[in-house]
């Protein structure tokens, strides 16, 4: 399975990334993690630390490189074997995840560019990766540009992390728009940073009037908040608060939906 975590600024979609990944790794799934957020977070939230995740190595965009085949079509290639990536720009996270960066301006610097190249590279990695993971987790950038450029195209599930409020429920409505153009498979909401049931009834009036389909209700979480502040992953610093078991919850349908539509 090829999930991606979307969502606007600041919606925590990096926390679900991170712990959903711990949590099916430590299921014993074999997980490949990509950090495709120019602002790249993933390694601490998967439990990397802090001096470790300085010595990571972004994967530059010409990783990928586009050929054209002999009837005009198209088509991204990696232009370096896997195991050389992996050797040169791979990282080890707990429970043997695998985690690769992919999240920097072209030339690292601010105002260089379009992301264009970037945007490729990821959509390529989504792909030619999938062997080094039975299930793929991206953290894609916040916003919609991703999308406009079909970077996710190649992922079957998408969870859209939502808070509950206009913006935020707004956004998630535009990501849900743009998901079913792109015909990704299984597309869901996580209602997240939830105070009390108020939050929940506006997340769950959107998405019925939407008909966005919610896979899970994260509580917002005061001690996700208070590893963000240690550097520490959330599901170590705080493995049985309630917002790590709904994220487990979360989890365990997702690896639910994979059997399903394996069999």
């Amino acid at each position: 399975m090829k999930i991606a975590t979307v969502g606007k600024g600041g919606s925590g979609k990096t926390t679900v990334a991170g712990t959903l990944a711990r949590i099916l790794a430590e299921d014993g799934i074999k997980v490949l993690a990509i950090d495709g957020d120019p602002n790249p977070n993933l390694a601490l939230t998967l439990g990397i630390s802090r001096e470790r995740t300085d010595d990571i190595k972004s994967i530059p965009p010409s990783i990928m490189g586009v050929k054209e085949d002999s009837d005009g079509t198209r088509r991204l290639y990696m232009t370096i074997p896997e195991d050389e990536l992996m050797s040169n720009y791979g990282a080890v996270a707990p429970s043997d995840i695998k985690l690769i960066i992919m999240g920097q301006p072209p030339d690292g610097s601010a105002g260089s560019g379009c992301m264009c190249a970037s945007h490729r590279a990821v959509r390529g990695l989504i792909t030619e990766m999938s062997g080094y993971g039975d299930h793929t987790i991206t953290d894609m950038e916040a916003g919609l540009e991703h999308l406009k450029r079909g970077t996710a195209r190649n992922v079957d599930t998408m969870l859209i992390v939502a808070e509950p409020y206009y913006r935020s429920l707004e956004a998630a409505g535009r990501t849900w728009s743009l998901a079913n153009e792109l015909a990704i498979p299984h597309v869901y909401v996580v209602a997240n940073k939830v105070k009390n049931e108020a939050d929940v009834t506006a997340i769950e009036e959107y998405c019925e009037r939407h008909k966005i389909p919610i896979i899970g209700v994260v509580p917002s979480e005061e001690q996700f908040i208070e590893a963000e502040r240690r550097a520490v992953a959330p599901i170590d610093f705080a493995p049985d608060c309630q917002g790590t078991l709904a994220i487990r919850a979360i989890a365990h349908k997702l690896r639910d939906l994979k059997m399903s539509s394996a069999g």
